[in-house]
């Protein structure tokens, strides 16, 4: 059984082939769009294993233009957006499954068997409701041990139906689906479709399957239990509230509250790769009944992915955070820096960022939250899509009234292979960073070819007393 495996970060994509493995599987991984298309292109996959937080892909897309092509097989999504229409719309693009991030390997494994057999043996393919059973395969119907004999179109109503069991199917949506028909309001094509069904199916000794949603449409079986409102909502209370503190009046909210949405989700991806990384890995470790790894090194990535994801609850922290307008307008750049360096000192500590320092401690910039909250969200996120040990150079120039303050990244073992590039660890949040810079009067600059971003703000000069020192 072979697997193709599309994730950029190498660290985890390289532990879940290992696991796969073995679990008697033949795995590759491909780490960007182009490997993924080319190995496709190469050979036949039984299933593909597709990362949604792909590098610079969005991996919906890729989706999208894998099912457009044509392509039939298989694929689970893995991902950490865990809101309701995140699932259904992966779902409606193809889709076979669909695991949130921080998951475990077992589940994985569990659901990877799962899609396999269902390809292998026809009769899991089969759409059961109570006693009534739909084989899209060979199109027969059963309701019990009657077979119930149906028109091309009554069993693809029935399909849809059976395929949303426990959900009200609106009428147009019903004629749209079954008759490639826009809404038409005079139409009662739908309800007398509907009505040949009950007849077929609901015999007068047999429970009652099918019901009428008066003023929404048809629903097969009994309701789905209701979601609680904040899945209904897509946010949880919580998030909500999280929400609310960062839309305050706190000095940072000329950037739009859509721009800390966004960036919150980003982040949280970035975090469940290290803690599902350090999950699988403690979980394989006990299903070998081993007391302790054998390796020490095993044992210092674990050390490190747990503190990446610390570090990376800083970033989600600093879009949450309630911070008032300063009075001072200016403080010190070396007092700034070191401030924000010491949220991550747990890394630091740990030997998985060494900060080079290269700034003139007389440099003077804005106080404003925007600034310091894009400088620890810009961190996070090198550090979150980064999962090797870096040196972080922080330079500072100052040209007349601005300040360039230079973030560059590389690897500690100078292994280039394993850094990601500004436009990788970026991407299209790269705007969102723009947008709330400009809240300091600044500028987000990347290359994106580099591993380099350089944020352009303005240079302050204040008397002595006027300062944060």
């Amino acid at each position: 059984m072979s697997i193709l495996l599309a994730d950029d970060d190498a660290q985890l994509a390289t532990f879940l082939s290992k696991s796969l493995e073995s679990e008697g599987y033949s795995v590759h991984t491909a780490l960007d769009e182009g490997t993924v298309l080319s190995e496709l292109q190469r050979q036949s996959y039984k299933l593909i294993i597709l990362d949604l937080n792909f590098g610079q892909t969005d991996g919906l897309k890729l989706l999208q233009r894998l099912r457009s092509s044509g392509l039939e097989t298989p694929i689970i999504v893995l991902s950490a957006r865990n809101r309701i229409t995140d699932r259904i719309e992966s779902l409606n693009l193809g889709a076979d499954d669909y695991v949130t991030k921080p998951f475990s390997f077992q589940e994985l494994a569990a659901r990877t068997s799962a899609i396999l057999r269902r390809k292998t043996d026809p009769g899991l393919n089969v759409l059961r409701v109570a006693d009534l059973e739909l084989d899209p395969l060979t199109r027969k119907a059963h309701r019990g041990s009657r077979e119930i004999k149906l028109s091309p179109k009554e069993f693809d109503l029935l399909q849809l139906l059976m395929r949303h069991a426990g959900e009200t199917i609106g009428r147009n949506d019903m004629l749209h689906e079954c008759w490639g028909h826009e809404a038409e309001t005079d139409s009662n094509l739908v309800d007398v479709y509907v009505n040949y069904l009950r007849k077929k199916i609901d015999g007068p000794d047999e429970a009652k399957l099918i019901f009428t949603v008066r003023g929404s449409g048809y629903r097969l079986g009994p309701p789905a239990p209701e979601l609680p409102q904040e899945a209904r909502n897509g946010l949880s209370e919580s998030a909500r509230d999280r929400q609310d503190s960062i839309s305050g009046d706190v000095g940072v909210t000329s950037f739009e509250d859509s721009a800390s949405r966004s960036l919150v989700h980003s982040l949280a991806h970035d975090l469940a790769q290290p803690l599902t990384l350090v999950r699988c890995f403690l979980e394989a470790l006990s299903m070998k009944n081993r007391t302790a790894p054998q390796q020490s090194t095993d044992v210092r990535s674990v050390e490190q992915q747990a503190d990446r994801a610390i570090a990376l609850t800083k970033g989600i922290s600093a879009l949450t955070r309630n911070v008032p307008q300063p009075e001072i307008a200016a403080i010190r750049l070396d007092r700034l820096l070191n401030e924000i360096f010491s949220d991550f000192i747990v890394l630091v500590q740990s030997g998985f960022v060494t900060v080079e320092r290269r700034w003139n401690n007389t440099i003077s910039v804005t106080s404003n939250p925007a600034l310091r909250q894009v400088i620890v969200l810009l961190m996070a996120k090198v550090i979150g899509r980064n999962p090797t040990p870096l040196v972080l150079t922080v330079s500072a120039r100052q040209n007349e009234e601005d300040c360039e303050l230079v973030f560059n990244w590389r690897a500690m073992d100078n292994g280039a292979s394993s850094i990601q590039s500004a436009g990788n660890v970026f991407g299209k949040d790269a705007a969102l960073f723009q947008e709330m810079l400009q809240a300091a009067h600044g500028e987000f600059e990347i290359d994106e070819n580099s591993s380099e971003v350089t944020l352009r703000i303005r240079a302050l000069t204040a008397p002595e007393k006027d300062l944060v020192h």
